[in-house]
């Protein structure tokens, strides 16, 4: 369990205690399961609530509707990839490409993952106009936004002591997320492409690019 058990709160703002706690996180992981899964048909809370053995009024206690659990499902992926805690992040050492790689390589674990699948489902889920997006799903749109800043810091994190161009950087951390769910979305079709190739390629140009 990630968030700190004493301040845990429901929706209404009422703190939990070991029981709902237990509850909260069961329907967390079961839904999380669910998005991991990527069935394509659209994933309701009255499914998730079921699978978990509780009713909607218990999810409804817990996250309030549909855009309190997505946006606490955000919340949890986010602290279970460590990309929200400088202190677990590595020593980072090395050429520019060695970096890099290391990013590349860190996103493609992730989007491999359970965890960076039910990311992947659940941003295919959302409405794709952002001011949409923002009037049905606030609270996720919030902590997407979240999750993918992140991200963000993580890999300015593995370039900050080189002397290199800002604005470049910044290019290339908006790159690297987009190029590499190209790259996953082969990896998901079972593409015969060659997706390591890809990757050592994607790397070979962004270090070029930097230098």
């Amino acid at each position: 369990m990630t968030e700190a058990s004493s301040t845990m709160q429901s929706a209404a703002g009422t703190r939990l205690n070991r029981r709902g706690r237990e509850t909260r996180q069961r329907l967390l992981d079961i839904a999380i399961e669910c998005l991991a899964q990527g069935s394509g048909e659209p994933l309701s809370a009255n499914r998730i609530a079921k699978e978990a053995g509780v009713s909607w009024g218990t999810l409804k206690h817990q996250f309030g509707d549909i855009d309190g659990l997505w946006a606490a499902v955000l919340i949890e992926l986010t602290d279970r990839s460590g990309a929200n805690n400088p202190e677990i992040w590595p020593q980072v050492s090395g050429s520019i490409r060695d970096r890099v790689w290391e990013m590349v390589d860190a996103m493609w674990t992730i989007l491999g993952s359970p965890e960076g699948q039910a990311v992947e489902t659940l941003r295919a889920g959302l409405p794709n106009g952002q001011t949409e997006r923002l009037e049905v799903f606030p609270l996720t749109a919030a902590a997407m936004t979240e999750y993918e800043d992140a991200w963000l810091r993580a890999f300015e994190y593995f370039l900050a002591d080189l002397p290199l161009d800002a604005d470049k950087v910044h290019r290339v951390q908006a790159l690297i997320p987009m190029a590499m769910r190209g790259i996953n979305n082969e990896r998901r079709l079972s593409s015969t492409a060659d997706l390591a190739a890809a990757r050592h390629c994607l790397v070979d140009s962004i270090a070029v690019y930097l230098h």
